[in-house]
């Protein structure tokens, strides 16, 4: 599926408005492959990266 994310940037994370693939592993988190190219989990509700620098943002599902 691909996702939006709209929300703070972060290194070597997500970038405000850019898509990803993503693929749900259950009802809390997506597996996506992020800017570093790396397949990390991120949350459904609140991606951001796992030391909280920064406040993160949301996902928007793209048709």
């Amino acid at each position: 599926m691909r996702l939006r994310y709209v929300g703070t940037s972060f290194q070597d994370g997500l970038t405000n408005g850019r898509e990803y693939e993503g693929k749900e592993v259950n009802a809390f988190c997506f597996l996506v492959q992020d800017d570093s190219g790396a397949e990390r989990m991120y949350s459904r509700s609140n991606p951001r990266p796992c030391t909280g620098k920064c406040n993160g943002g949301r996902w928007d599902i793209v048709l």
